[in-house]
């Protein structure tokens, strides 16, 4: 099978267009012919062995999350699946027998494992994933649109629903609204019946934003988004903070925030350090939510909005497989709005 891939950790110039040999599947798994899979940050941080993801190659590492295609073959075990069945993955894999399995709460699996990060992903024509993770998808969605929503939709969903309890009429302040969480929590608050403040680095961003739902927008790298928010809110704040930049953004992050606010992060693009002035945390009785992808019920929930038409993913820009370093300097440009996938022949 074609496939673009790594044999060593670096800069976009280590990621290859070759031939592998196709993955070989189990009783319970599914062979997807992948059409399309969308970049992540998490890519870049693979590639580069950087933020926890650098181990060993032994092997080709194939990445790419989030995919989108066709089943080409399933597993003796299976029987509710077809050839031919249009699906999308979920890359989250768990062992489906710890404590935090077994009680729904499997993004918390101490053996959770990504495809596309620790096993083989969509950066190829054809990957394997366990039943569990494959849903399938009834949408009259094109691929490249398919590829752009599975990590990013429930990444989003776990936050507003799953841990921040969004609720109507709330107002939501959305960090980088350019960004694949953040164009999908978006999405997701404007269909919970929150108003939304959102975050962009320039102002073609925040027109996106604005075509995309968003009530009010602040341009990041001109004013000062924590007075802006003070001014938007009459002083009181925000309900909750969306956030996936860290240190740059934290503290005035949590300075935004009404009393019993809730601030909600799932990653550090910006850094890892933030302050937090602990007087600001129990007088004004703050949450602080740390957030990890999200579980296999709450991919189910997305799916069935996606596959209602209710959410729908972003593309910014489409390249050939075999133009994948382009496509990773595109994401490092951070001149994007959506995301960036790749097409597979």
């Amino acid at each position: 099978m074609k496939a673009t891939y790594l044999k060593e950790f670096g800069g976009p110039e280590v990621l290859t267009y070759g031939d592998l040999p196709e993955p070989s599947i189990g009783p319970d798994d599914v062979l997807i012919r992948v059409h399309a899979t969308a970049l992540n940050h998490l890519d870049l941080f693979r590639r580069a062995g950087q933020r926890g993801t650098s181990t060993e190659l032994p092997e080709p590492v194939i990445l790419g999350c989030d995919i989108a295609g066709e089943v080409a073959e399933v597993g003796g075990e299976i029987t509710d699946l077809k050839t031919g069945d249009r699906v999308m993955v979920n890359p989250g894999i768990t062992c489906g027998r710890c404590e935090h399995c077994v009680s729904g709460r499997d993004n918390m699996c101490r053996r959770y494992t990504m495809i596309g990060a620790m096993v083989n992903g969509g950066y190829a024509q054809y990957v394997k994933a366990p039943r569990v993770n494959v849903h399938v998808l009834t949408a009259a969605l094109s691929w490249e649109e398919a590829a752009a929503i599975p990590l990013t939709f429930l990444t989003a969903w776990h936050m507003l629903t799953g841990l921040a309890k969004l609720r109507p009429g709330e107002t939501v302040l959305i960090q980088a609204v350019g960004s694949g969480v953040g164009s999908a929590a978006l999405q997701i608050a404007k269909l919970i019946g929150a108003k939304t403040i959102v975050t962009a680095s320039s102002d073609e961003k925040l027109l996106k934003g604005k075509a995309l739902g968003a009530d009010e927008t602040i341009n990041y790298s001109e004013v000062d988004f924590a007075e802006r928010i003070k001014e938007l809110t009459g002083g009181q704040g925000v309900a909750v903070v969306l956030d996936h930049i860290g240190e740059a953004t934290f503290e005035k992050n949590i300075a935004s925030l009404a009393r019993g606010g809730r601030y909600v992060n799932c990653g550090v693009t910006s850094g890892h350090k933030g302050q937090l002035h602990i007087g600001q945390l129990f007088t004004k009785q703050i949450q602080l939510f740390g957030s990890y992808m999200g579980t296999k019920q709450e991919m189910l929930e997305v799916m069935r909005l996606v596959n209602q038409g209710k959410l729908h993913g972003v593309v910014d820009k489409l390249f050939p497989l075999e133009s994948a370093a382009d496509a990773h300097r595109a994401m490092e440009d951070r001149n994007v709005f959506g995301k960036l996938v790749l097409q597979v022949p």
